[in-house]
């Protein structure tokens, strides 16, 4: 670890500018998907009182396969990361996973067998929306029923009630070819605004508690003057000093 000055570079390991990757599970994709889960998914089955994703989840901490790698990953500044396992450091984030994946393989939680990147069609991750374009015209409606089905199978796994029918609503029934087709035009936004804390019901709930703080002022301020006749306090308590008794006007 350094402060003053950067690394010896003998100490820094991934100095080759094209390292070959050839990994099961792509990591990149894996962070994206990683995101919208926890900023989204998570989000909503902790307001929904159910708390974080239960073991069975496909999309929980406890399958994912490189959720123990990105925890152990440190930035020390810039470009520089660090191993939390081994203390090794390398010059990018992407030689970083690489070692991760050669040295560190057996640091998975046991058990675990999803790749969050394989999730990403139905997850609409950034990367996986800017290459929708090349795909467009592979889309059959017969692969995307099947994959429905999987979506639907999957929250079942991790939510139920009003909670699954939400992500079964927001994900699973949006895997038609005319929503990507929509998707590649522009004329809708893969994450609209809402969508990443709380949904749609966490804003709906904000717009309601808007609405009745305005009406209970509204009944507050109108009040007094409907009581008054249409008279405001300042009016009524001036009537009552000119009819006491003993008053002179100046």
């Amino acid at each position: 670890f350094w402060l003053a000055r950067p690394p010896n570079k003998s100490t820094m390991v991934g100095s080759s500018p094209h390292p070959d990757e050839n990994t099961p599970c792509s990591r990149p994709e894996s962070r994206e998907a990683r995101r919208i889960v926890q900023t989204h998914i998570v989000t909503l089955s902790e307001e929904a009182g159910h708390g974080e994703l239960a073991p069975s989840c496909p999309l929980s901490p406890h399958n994912d396969v490189l959720a123990a790698h990105e925890a152990a990953k440190r930035r020390l500044s810039g470009a520089v990361w660090k191993c939390g396992l081994c203390g090794k450091q390398f010059r990018s984030e992407r030689h970083l996973d690489l070692h991760m994946h050669r040295k560190h393989a057996d640091a998975s939680p046991a058990g675990a067998t999803s790749c969050l990147a394989d999730e990403c069609d139905l997850l609409r991750c950034p990367s996986w929306v800017k290459r929708l374009g090349d795909a467009a015209a592979a889309c059959t409606e017969g692969a995307l029923a099947v994959r429905r089905e999987h979506c639907a199978a999957l929250m079942h796994s991790c939510a139920f009630g009003p909670l699954f029918a939400q992500l079964e609503h927001e994900y699973c029934a949006n895997l038609t070819c005319s929503y990507r087709q929509q998707l590649i035009a522009g004329h809708i936004d893969a994450h609209p605004p809402g969508h990443t804390r709380g949904g749609l019901g966490l804003l709906a709930f904000g717009v309601l508690g808007v609405a009745a703080v305005a009406v209970v002022c509204c009944a507050c301020l109108g009040i007094p003057e409907a009581q008054n006749g249409g008279r405001t306090p300042t009016h009524q308590s001036k009537e009552r000093s000119d009819s006491a008794p003993g008053f002179r006007a100046p």
